[in-house]
């Protein structure tokens, strides 16, 4: 098993300039153009590749997708997404994410090797609002509470990491998307600070706004898992 190696990622950078190669069909245009054209370019899938190389299942038109601890249905080729066990429908931003993870998944190995958020491909674009989004509201959510930190991530499922930081857990984002949210306790003058990792394979499932809006969800979804919980919106409406 390779090594793994962990790097931070509590430096913001303040360029915004637009690196050409990373525009794509993402949230920016809005989540319902996003979503259609999305499913335009499900029209052209092989599903039964698709399921291997995603992790996902397929069978009699249904694609069946975890993300974190909860289970997805994409009807394929009919048009609809739905969560197991939830009359709701899914929200458009989570609809989208789980259609791109379908749609980029190259079926590449899980790299074993986690990097900080502004190590993956132009993240210097998207990184502040990561940071606005998903650290800096889990910071102050938790503060130097690591008790309530690890009974949340053991709340949301998450697989405790042994000699990781003062407390640290793993979690499964997507069948090949690994992710990481590690405690810091502080020291003195030093403030306890947390950090959502990737593993360094994750740019070829998801683009790398895509990844942020992951990270943002696992923010979000421990600060509820926190007692008593922190009133959080699911991220992007």
């Amino acid at each position: 098993m390779t090594k793994t190696h962990f790097s931070s990622a509590f430096g913001l950078l303040s360029t915004l300039a637009f690196d050409a190669k990373l525009q794509y069909t993402g949230f920016g245009m809005g989540y319902d153009i996003a979503l259609e054209q999305a499913w335009q370019e499900m029209k052209g899938i092989s599903p039964y590749v698709v399921a291997s190389k995603s992790g996902a299942e397929y069978d009699k038109g249904q694609f069946k997708l975890p993300f974190f601890n909860r289970t997805f249905i994409i009807h394929f080729p009919e048009v609809g997404i739905e969560e197991l066990g939830v009359a709701t429908p899914p929200a458009q931003w989570l609809q989208v994410l789980l259609l791109h993870y379908l749609l980029r998944a190259k079926g590449i190995p899980v790299a074993d090797e986690w990097i900080a958020y502004r190590h993956l491909p132009g993240a210097h674009i998207f990184e502040r609002r990561f940071m606005n989004m998903a650290i800096t509201p889990l910071q102050h959510a938790f503060g130097n509470d690591v008790e309530s930190f690890t009974k949340a991530g053991l709340a949301l499922g998450g697989t405790p990491m042994p000699r990781t930081g003062d407390a640290a857990f793993r979690f499964l984002a997507f069948p090949k998307i690994p992710v990481a949210c590690i405690f810091y306790l502080g020291e003195e003058e030093m403030p306890s600070r947390i950090n959502i990792l990737f593993d360094a394979a994750a740019h070829t499932y998801l683009h790398t706004e895509d990844l942020s809006l992951v990270g943002t969800y696992l923010s979000t979804a421990l600060q509820k898992c926190k007692s008593p919980p922190v009133d959080s919106p699911e991220p992007f409406g």
